[in-house]
């Protein structure tokens, strides 16, 4: 009978969830810790841990050193076995995060996000965050093309929690892409309404262009959905206006310079301070956050050319 490689029984006991098998391997063979796949991207455990959601493994893989900055305080004998230190990073530039969080394994995004802070912000490649790619929620339409797409867990189309966690570990909202586009670009594509909820509750601006002049609106993956986006900036630059007014008659003619931003992208002087203005903002959107219709998008794709 044919041994099957260590390699591949590690795969595949991280594939089946099966943490058990997965210790026995590799306290056998200690050198396999990071076990890069170099017909899979050089995906390591971890990534694989990562994308599968395998939370206790990759806890196993970290304790031992895996990703680790220095010599592991524990599990010596498989640290001998580290070939890189810091954050191992596959071809595409992902870190284990980004597929975590492109699949919507929010336990194993916790994990990462207190192991390792300084992948938070991280941009692949492609000059897309773990923010960004949480922010997708179904699989993108057949008309786009990447030039390494990711199968994207249905999972991330139930919630939002990964967003939010990504979030509360202080990830940049304001992030671009190497396209300039921002989270919520990436959300409106791929009609993912809770992000986009998310998203602009913690400050992310709605009417935010990508290099080719874009809009997230005008990625709107659905009729249903443009409709929508298009009726909450309309909400949201109606709530700031009227929070930005409240704020002014309160603090009467003392206030500071305002400066307004309106959907063209002119500028317009008032007398709010900028203070004023950032609060005014920070209520508007948790306005339009919690005021929000609860229905997905399941509407046909209206055009082709989503993504540029």
């Amino acid at each position: 009978m044919t041994m099957v490689d260590v390699t591949i029984r590690l795969r595949r006991a991280i594939a089946q969830s099966d943490s058990v098998l997965f210790k026995r391997i590799l306290k056998n063979n200690p050198s396999y810790l990071q076990n890069p796949d170099f017909s899979n991207k050089s995906n390591t455990s971890l990534h694989l841990a990562a994308q599968h959601g395998c939370l206790e493994i990759a806890e196993y893989l970290i304790s031992l050193g895996h990703d680790a900055s220095g010599p592991a305080t524990t599990g010596l004998i498989s640290w001998h076995s580290v070939t890189t230190l810091g954050p191992s990073y596959n071809t595409d530039g992902d870190t284990p995060l980004h597929l975590a969080a492109s699949h919507s394994q929010t336990e194993v995004v916790e994990l990462l996000c207190s192991h390792f802070p300084s992948t938070i912000n991280h941009a692949n490649n492609e000059g897309a965050t773990p923010l960004h790619l949480a922010s997708r929620a179904h699989p993108p339409p057949s008309a786009l093309t990447s030039t390494h797409p990711v199968k994207i867990s249905s999972k991330a189309a139930e919630d939002s929690s990964t967003v939010e966690s990504l979030l509360a570990h202080n990830a940049d909202v304001h992030a671009r892409d190497s396209n300039g586009n921002g989270c919520l670009h990436y959300a409106s594509t791929w009609g993912n309404r809770k992000a986009v909820q998310a998203l602009i509750q913690a400050g992310a601006d709605p009417l935010q262009r990508n290099n080719q002049g874009w809009t997230p609106q005008s990625y709107s993956m659905t009729v249903q959905a443009e409709v929508y986006y298009k009726n909450l900036v309309a909400e949201w630059e109606k709530r700031r206006a009227e929070e930005v007014i409240r704020l002014k008659e309160r603090r009467g003619k003392g206030g500071g310079g305002l400066r307004l931003v309106s959907d063209d992208g002119d500028h317009h002087q008032g007398n709010v301070s900028d203070g004023d203005e950032a609060r005014a903002r920070a209520e508007s959107m948790d306005s339009i956050a919690s005021s929000t219709p609860g229905d997905e998008f399941h509407v046909s794709l209206r055009r082709n050319d989503t993504w540029k």
